[in-house]
């Protein structure tokens, strides 16, 4: 004599209606959208093994929602199973504020700097309670992934003079008009080189 046949218990009026709606909801991901279709199966007669070839899944897999429907109805249905490995540690939300921060001017936020460099903005981030305690590194490759690069750059200050940009310009003429003029220590040197 064989193991007695797994068999689906009785579903309540509710519990007929949700697994209804479940089957004809087509947004379902498809691993949840099967489990929903193996319950009616089953509920209509089919074998946990008919109803899994039906399917198209093992007959483990269909014995095994057959039990958890079972043990608990549809509450775990949806569910994923338990996560296995680290914990998230920045989530979406925290990720949109640090990049809104890193695509700012510092100097619209109050701070006495023209640029940002990871480390003063891990460190704004953080006094700001935006993100968890992270490191540069980590932080740098999180913003190369959203398209937000720092390289290593020269600062400028900016000049407190209101004739600053006059004065420049004139300079960087007088530079060029002094570059066209051929070197005397070239001729120099290429006549001590022969």
């Amino acid at each position: 004599m064989g193991a007695p046949r797994l068999r689906l218990r009785s579903l309540t009026a509710e519990e007929e209606q949700i697994l209804a709606e479940k089957v004809a909801d087509k947004r379902l991901p498809a691993r949840i959208h099967e489990r929903y279709r193996l319950i009616t199966l089953v509920g209509d007669g089919a074998t946990p093994a008919a109803a899994s070839r039906i399917v198209g899944c093992s007959d483990g897999k269909a014995e095994h929602w057959v039990h958890r429907f079972n043990a608990s109805g549809f509450a775990t249905f949806e569910k994923s199973p338990g996560r296995t490995g680290r914990p998230v540690v920045i989530d979406g939300q925290q990720v949109r504020a640090l990049i809104r921060v890193a695509l700012s001017r510092p100097e619209d936020l109050g701070l006495p700097f023209t640029q940002w460099s990871v480390s003063k903005l891990r460190a704004y981030c953080l006094k700001e309670g935006l993100i968890p305690p992270i490191t540069s590194e980590w932080l740098r490759r999180l913003l190369r992934r959203e398209g937000v690069s720092y390289q290593h750059t020269k600062t400028w200050k900016q000049s407190p003079d209101p004739e600053f940009e006059a004065k420049k310009t004139a300079s960087s003429t007088s530079t060029s008009s002094a570059r066209r003029t051929a070197p005397s220590s070239a001729s120099t040197s290429a006549a001590r080189s022969n």
